[in-house]
């Protein structure tokens, strides 16, 4: 069998195993989702303690996903899975919706929150210590409202920029984080499952991890209505491409189930249906607690079937 036409779990088992001849580039692509990339986190925990983790070529994150991701990279993707409850979660210097009222800065501060990351678990140094494995952070272009893999290999300060800015919301984070002489704001503005910007990164095989359970589409909300028009201030393309969000992703998951997307095999690990699964902007730290237990043993069960059956 042509090693293209491996699947994500025969390509591998044969890592596991040992096996490095193919030609294949395996990635793993993770969604964004705020607070609720504590889902995320956990699988790609599951993943790490499996060993799948060091089966990687590349790891392409947007928002939450892209933090998650460089976590994955750095081989501390469990301390970073609980962090949010931890660390992150209820504390008014990361997130304080009443910021919006006073002026007083991000209602979400993705630079704080990537900052303290980055104290709490050497994340830029240990990220860029691991040579095997590219590290990609999708954020939104906003002068071309287009998703783009922002890849620093080499400098922590901008490595870690491009995390703030693959995570900086709209409207609640603040405005657009300037780097590379552009402007950027959250990836899932454009792309929240970026498996599209992981083929153009050479992806022929992908581990997806989904924060939303089949049938969790995003919903349009009064919230929605204030950030399309901020959107639309900023580039009218943007508020387009917010506008398609929920069609766009429900298109983008039927496509992941059926294990073949724009060209490139996946295998997707996503919450069950009745898996706890915390909002955005979740300040509870027992609900993303018992996320974050639910999702380890989620993917740890599903990985364990989809392995024995390649075997």
């Amino acid at each position: 069998m042509a090693d293209r036409l491996l699947s994500v779990t025969e390509l591998v088992q044969a890592r596991l195993a040992g096996d490095r001849t193919d030609d294949c580039t395996l990635a793993l692509v993770i969604e964004g989702g705020g607070m609720r990339g504590v889902v995320s986190a956990a699988m790609a925990a599951a993943l790490e303690r499996a060993g799948v983790t060091a089966c990687l070529d590349l790891v392409v994150g947007t928002s939450a996903g892209s933090v998650n991701g460089a976590a994955v990279v750095a081989g501390v993707a469990d301390a970073m899975s609980a962090s949010y409850a931890d660390v992150f979660a209820g504390r008014r210097e990361y997130a304080d919706p009443l910021r919006l009222v006073t002026r007083a800065g991000p209602a979400v501060d993705a630079g704080k929150i990537v900052a303290a990351t980055d104290e709490l678990l050497d994340l830029a140094t240990r990220a860029l210590g691991n040579r095997a494995v590219r590290l990609a952070a999708v954020a939104t272009d906003v002068d071309t409202a287009q998703p783009v893999a922002l890849e620093e290999r080499d400098d922590p300060a901008a490595l870690l920029l491009a995390l703030q800015a693959s995570s900086t919301l709209p409207v609640v984070g603040g405005p657009p984080v300037e780097l590379r002489g552009r402007r950027w704001l959250d990836g899932g503005i454009s792309d929240a499952v970026p498996v599209g910007i992981a083929r153009e990164l050479g992806a022929t095989h992908a581990i997806v991890l989904a924060t939303r359970p089949a049938g969790n589409v995003p919903k349009w909300g009064p919230a929605d209505s204030v950030i399309e028009r901020y959107l639309r201030r900023l580039n009218p393309d943007l508020a387009t491409s917010y506008r398609a969000r929920p069609e766009r992703y429900a298109e983008e998951r039927a496509a992941l189930v059926s294990g073949l997307h724009l060209g490139v095999e996946t295998l997707l690990l996503a919450p069950g249906p009745g898996d706890p699964v915390p909002g955005r902007m979740e300040r509870d730290a027992e609900v993303l607690r018992q996320a974050r237990v639910a999702a380890d043993l989620t993917a740890s069960r599903l990985l364990h079937g989809w392995l024995e059956r390649a075997a």
